[in-house]
C-alpha cells in the first residue's frame, strides 16, 4: 500500500444539490483519493474517475480542514471563532449565541465521507483528516452525513455527539451481505458486517442518527431472500432509522473486468449470469434490467413491511428550521423516490413534487401559518391538487396520493411474485415469503 501527502486545489463539491433523495445532503467531499477497501465493486476504479492504482495508492489531502474552512467562508458561513472574536458572543446566553451562529445563509448538510473514497479507510487512523473536518463542521455548527464501511468511526463517537448537540450527525453504514465470508471476498479490507452492526447500535445508543445503505446488492450472490431478510432484521436490532436497497452498476473498463475475475474465481455458478446482465456494457453500469433476478427495491420494500422497519433514508429537520415545513418536504421527496426508483414513473410524473421540495429546502414561510390563513395556494404557487396534498400532510402527517402510491406498490409486488417464484435463475428464494 503506497500513502502520499498531497495538497488539494478544492475540497467541496462545486454545484450545490437541493432536494437530494438518497443521503440527503448539500455538498459532498472527499478527504482522501483512493480507497484501500478494496470492495470489488466499486466504481472509484472505473476509468471515470481518473485515479490509477485506486486501492492501492491512497493520496492523503492533509490541507484538507484548511481548505474546508475557506470554503465555507466564501459560501457565507461564519465559524464559532470568528463569532466569539468578532461580537460579545461570550455575554450572550448559550440559546442566543446558537442562534447567531446558525444566522443566514441556511445551513447545509455536508456529505463528509462514502461518496468515492471512504473518509474512514485505514490510513484515517494515522492522518485523521476526517476527524478535523468533522472540528471544522463543529465550529461552522453544520450538519454532516457520514457513510462509511469501517467501525473506526466510533473513534469519533465525542465529537459526533458535540455536533450532534449543535447541528446534526448522520452515520450511515454500508451493509450489503449478512454472510462475513462473501462479505470478506467482495468487500476484502472493510470491517466485517457485526462490526458495521455494532458500531451502528452504539451510535444509535449515543442518540446520533443513523441508518444502512444496503447498496449495491449483488445480483444472485446478495439478492437472496435470506441475505435481505437477515440485513434488515439486524439494521433494526441496531436501532437503525432504516434500510435502503438498491441494484449494482458496473461500468465498463477495468472496473467491470476487475468485479468478474473475482467473481469468476469465487462465485464461479454465477459468473455467465452476472456477466449476460452488463453484457449491454452502458457506459454508467447499469445492467440490463429486464435480466436481473428480482427488483431489489421492491423486494426490499416487502422485506421492510415484514420486518418493521422504514425501507427510506430519512430527511433530517436542521436546527432551527420550521418542523411542519421538513416534514411536508420529508413526505415529498418519500412520493418522488418511489414514483422513479420503485414504480419507474416517468419523471414527469414527480416533477411537481420536487419542484415543491426544492422550494422548500431553499425556504418558505411556516406552512401551518400558510393553511390558518388559506394562502397555501398563492404563497407556494401551487395548484388546488398540490395544495390538497399539503394540507393533509400538515394535518396528519401523510396524504391520499402517498396511501395510493404504497398501495401500488404492494400491488406490482403480488403481480410480480409468479416470475419471482417461477425463475431459476433468481436465486434461492423462500417461496413461502413471496
Amino acid at each position: 500500500m503506497r500513502y502520499e501527502c498531497i495538497k488539494a486545489k478544492t475540497l467541496l463539491s462545486k454545484r450545490e444539490m437541493l432536494a437530494e433523495d438518497w443521503f440527503h445532503i448539500n455538498r459532498s467531499l472527499n478527504a482522501y483519493r483512493g480507497c484501500e477497501h478494496g470492495c470489488v465493486y466499486c466504481d472509484g476504479m472505473s476509468e471515470y474517475y481518473h485515479v490509477d492504482n485506486f486501492t492501492s495508492h491512497i493520496r492523503i489531502k492533509e490541507n484538507a480542514p484548511e481548505i474546508l474552512r475557506k470554503e465555507l467562508k466564501r459560501l457565507g458561513f461564519s465559524s464559532q471563532q470568528e463569532l466569539e472574536t468578532e461580537t460579545l458572543w461570550s455575554f450572550l446566553p448559550k440559546d442566543d449565541a446558537t442562534r447567531l451562529a446558525m444566522k443566514n445563509p441556511r445551513r447545509i448538510v455536508i456529505g463528509v465521507c462514502g461518496g468515492v473514497s471512504d473518509g474512514y479507510q485505514p490510513a484515517e487512523k494515522e492522518h485523521r483528516i476526517t476527524r478535523q473536518i468533522l472540528e471544522t463542521l463543529l465550529d461552522f455548527r453544520l450538519p454532516a452525513m457520514i457513510l462509511t464501511k469501517s467501525d473506526l468511526v466510533l473513534r469519533d463517537i465525542d465529537l459526533l455527539k458535540e455536533l450532534n448537540d449543535v447541528a446534526f450527525a448522520n452515520v450511515v453504514f454500508t451493509i450489503t451481505l449478512h454472510d462475513d465470508d462473501k462479505r470478506k471476498i467482495i468487500e476484502p479490507r472493510a470491517a466485517s458486517t457485526p462490526d458495521r452492526f455494532a458500531a451502528l447500535k452504539e451510535l444509535r445508543k449515543a442518540g446520533i442518527f443513523g441508518g444502512v445503505m444496503a447498496t449495491p446488492i449483488v445480483p444472485w450472490i446478495g439478492t437472496t431472500y435470506e441475505n435481505m431478510e437477515g440485513l434488515a432484521t439486524e439494521a433494526k436490532g441496531a436501532g437503525a432509522e432504516f434500510i435502503l436497497f438498491g441494484a449494482m452498476t458496473l461500468k465498463p473498463g477495468r472496473q467491470k473486468e476487475h468485479f468478474l475475475s473475482v467473481i469468476r474465481k469465487h462465485f464461479p455458478g454465477e459468473f455467465d449470469k452476472i456477466k449476460a446482465l452488463y453484457a449491454n456494457d452502458n457506459k454508467y453500469g447499469n445492467p440490463m434490467w429486464k435480466r436481473q433476478p428480482i427488483n431489489t427495491m421492491l423486494l426490499g420494500h416487502e422485506i421492510c413491511k415484514k420486518v418493521g422497519i422504514r425501507d427510506r433514508s430519512v430527511r433530517h429537520t436542521l436546527p432551527f428550521e420550521n418542523e411542519v415545513n421538513y416534514r411536508v418536504l420529508g413526505i415529498l421527496l418519500d412520493i418522488v423516490f418511489y414514483q422513479r426508483y420503485m414504480l419507474g414513473k416517468p419523471l414527469d410524473m414527480s416533477k411537481p413534487f420536487h419542484d415543491l421540495s426544492i422550494k422548500l429546502e431553499k425556504g418558505v414561510e411556516n406552512l401551518k401559518v400558510l393553511l390558518d390563513e388559506r394562502r397555501l395556494k398563492e404563497g407556494l404557487s401551487i395548484n388546488d391538487e398540490m395544495v390538497s396534498i399539503v394540507r393533509q400532510i400538515i394535518e396528519t402527517g401523510t396524504c391520499q396520493y402517498m396511501e395510493n402510491l404504497l398501495s401500488n406498490l404492494s400491488e406490482y409486488e403480488i403481480g410480480n411474485q409468479a416470475m419471482v417464484i417461477s425463475d431459476e435463475e433468481s436465486g434461492d428464494w423462500k417461496k413461502e415469503k413471496v
